[in-house]
């Protein structure tokens, strides 16, 4: 039983408690200085991470669509020996996880919108494609193309002068195509499609006019210029590429610029952290210092403390509680400040966004409740760190060499 009282201490937890409490309180302006730095710290690695997260988050959102992420892109390096013809559309339409393949037909063209003309790509596409290819609709319809309509980017409509994208709507457009008349052995020919424009797109830097594939198909065209793949899951588009490839065909899906964005995005965090970290090792040296002052300014109250009975574990503990309250409550405020700053710049962010005319709601921060847990264990530990070598010292003093001293 005496050992067991030994091991344990005479001094109560809730008592180590208090006095570590008024400990740091007595110098309230250096246990604020202190805990400041934590703060600081804290602060600035919880918000640079959550910054990049949401950064991530933003683009990755922006990149893939509801669908895009399960799409691939076929088209075939080598057209003159293997060409995306009906046989093979239909292999690869076949495949177990392909869901649905849509054709695109694209030429060089001349685009003519009343007396202005531009060279263009022209596309023929079908339903489907529109489906997947996630246009981009700044104007008019772009969900359904019938016989004799078409679609527009704005790089066209600058190109021949147009402006105000409401005024190319209902507009006629006569495209002159070279195209290759398949069920002629390849001879190449030039056709007029004629539609009238029934949405206007953003695109590419280059002029580009979409039309609905039959006027292609009747002209001859058979082979397509390119697939667009849509997979029934998004795990299984890597396997599919794979079976793809094997046609001897290229792919392409977002998932590759979605693993190159994200890579990007896990150096990027890593700097920040990094910039972040400066902070918190001013912040543990400020810890350091605090507690070794605190140390040396004690020597006879805590020579006092054992003469009456403490023990090593004893003086040890109140060290501790003293370095643990003081990084869990930099570590508190330093969360809440980085929570309210990235409120504040999202809000700032919205309002410049929205009196630019941007209608979605941008979130630039995303505080993860991990980030949160990851910060409390990463703030104890620093306590524990910091105090190890302070408690130590403390707990080997010698009473009557402190109470001489002093």
């Amino acid at each position: 039983m005496i050992k067991h009282h030994r091991l344990r201490g005479v001094i109560k937890p809730q008592i180590l408690a208090h006095m570590s409490l008024k400990n740091l309180f007595f110098k309230k302006l250096r246990t604020s200085l202190t805990v400041l730095g934590v703060v600081i710290g804290v602060g600035s690695i919880v918000f640079l991470v959550s910054l990049g997260l949401g950064l991530q988050k933003l683009v990755n959102r922006q990149v893939v669509g509801s669908n895009s992420v399960k799409t691939i892109d076929v088209s075939s390096t080598k057209s003159k020996v293997i060409k995306l013809d009906p046989e093979t559309v239909k292999s690869i339409a076949s495949l177990s996880e392909v869901e649905k393949v849509a054709k695109v037909y694209n030429f060089g063209g001349r685009a003519n919108i009343g007396t202005s003309k531009t060279d263009s790509i022209v596309f023929g596409v079908d339903s489907d494609y529109l489906e997947l290819g996630n246009l981009k609709v700044v104007e008019g319809s772009g969900q359904t193309l019938a016989d004799g309509q078409a679609l527009v980017n704005l790089s066209l409509l600058k190109a021949v002068g147009i402006s105000d994208t409401k005024s190319a709507l209902q507009k006629d457009l006569n495209v002159n195509v070279e195209i290759v008349d398949d069920t002629k052995a390849g001879a190449k020919k030039n056709i007029t499609l004629s539609a009238q424009i029934v949405g206007v797109i953003e695109s590419g830097s280059g002029a580009e006019v979409y039309l609905d594939s039959k006027g292609f198909l009747a002209s001859g065209v058979v082979n397509a210029s390119q697939l667009k793949v849509l997979a029934k899951s998004q795990q299984s588009v890597p396997e599919l590429k794979k079976q793809i490839e094997a046609f001897g065909l290229t792919s392409s899906s977002p998932l590759d610029t979605l693993d190159q964005i994200n890579q990007i995005f896990n150096l990027f965090n890593f700097i920040l952290v990094g910039f972040g970290g400066i902070g918190m090792i001013i912040a543990v040296l400020g810890m350091f210092n605090t507690l070794t002052i605190s140390l040396l300014e004690r020597t006879r109250e805590i020579g006092l403390m054992i003469s009456l009975g403490a023990r090593q574990r004893d003086v040890r503990r109140l060290f501790i509680m003293e370095s643990i309250t003081l990084s869990h409550l930099g570590g508190l405020i330093g969360l809440i400040g980085a929570y309210m700053s990235g409120r504040v710049v999202d809000l700032v962010l919205n309002s410049w966004a929205a009196s630019r005319g941007v209608p979605d709601r941008i979130t630039a921060f995303d505080l993860q409740p991990w980030i949160i847990a990851a910060t409390f264990v990463f703030v104890t530990i620093v306590g524990f760190v910091v105090v190890y070598f302070p408690a130590r010292r403390a707990s080997h003093i010698n009473p009557i060499e402190a109470l001489r001293h002093e």
